[in-house]
């Protein structure tokens, strides 16, 4: 039977392969984003129902959910990732914002999704590596995907009666538009090229290279298959080496 999949964030990168694999099987896919233009380029490609959203917005979220129906899966895939050290002049603006998005965010979807979500469906949300580890000068970012999962857990032990498994994945350095901006400005905070900034980075990789975004979506296109009606509750490293716990 057809699926309808939701994917949040999904114009680029990660969210944009996850919609990619989903579309492949032959799913009903909803992508959704803030930025129109992005949007509009990505569901024309793929040819899925697209809606322009803020998840941030609780009442927008809530409403675009009631109109959509029940989901049989949803990726919540949306975030930001901002450096941004204790005595940077911006530091409190971007603590609010990114766990604003990548938190209250995730909040937000899974509790409109999962009011009409049918047994057996499936959530899988996007943490990071830096859920289970830390890097100097990302500290909302590390808190925000910290918390993803703690959400994660929790949610996954109230679904659980309802045949709703949720999981998580922690990807690493994966080429994305995020990364790419990441590193440039991880290279310009270090006063070094970008190209050598992502040189050292690939280098300190064990396997010797970023993850591919459609490697991550195989992962999260798994745990929301059939394959993986026995898991729940769960985080998943992606990371080439980078993470190993």
């Amino acid at each position: 039977m057809r699926r309808t999949v939701l994917v949040t964030g999904g114009s680029s990168g990660i969210g944009l392969e996850t919609a990619r694999a989903f579309v492949a099987c032959g799913e009903r896919v909803i992508i959704c984003s803030r930025d129109n233009e992005k949007l509009a380029r990505a569901a024309l490609e793929l040819g899925v129902e697209s809606h322009v959203l803020d998840v941030t917005d609780q009442k927008a979220v809530e409403d675009l959910f009631e109109a959509i129906g029940p989901l049989d899966a949803l990726v919540a895939n949306a975030g930001i990732c901002q450096q941004a050290r204790l005595d940077d002049t911006q530091s409190d603006d971007v603590w609010r914002r990114t766990l604003d998005i990548n938190l209250n965010g995730v909040y937000h979807c899974l509790k409109a999704a999962q009011r009409t979500m049918p047994e057996g469906s499936a959530i899988v949300t996007v943490s990071s590596g830096l859920g289970k580890n830390a890097r100097a000068g990302y500290e909302a970012y590390t808190a925000s995907k910290h918390a993803v999962l703690g959400l994660t857990k929790c949610v996954a032990l109230e679904l659980a009666p309802r045949n709703i498994r949720v999981n998580a994945v922690c990807p690493g350095w994966v080429d994305t538009p995020m990364s790419q901006a990441d590193a440039a400005e991880g290279a310009r905070r270090a006063g070094l090229a970008e190209d050598d900034f992502r040189r050292q980075a690939v280098e300190a990789i064990p396997l010797g290279r970023m993850v591919d975004p459609a490697e991550v979506a195989s992962l999260i296109f798994f745990l929301c298959s059939s394959a993986a009606r026995a898991i729940t509750g769960q985080s998943y490293n992606v990371s080439c080496g980078e993470f190993t716990n």
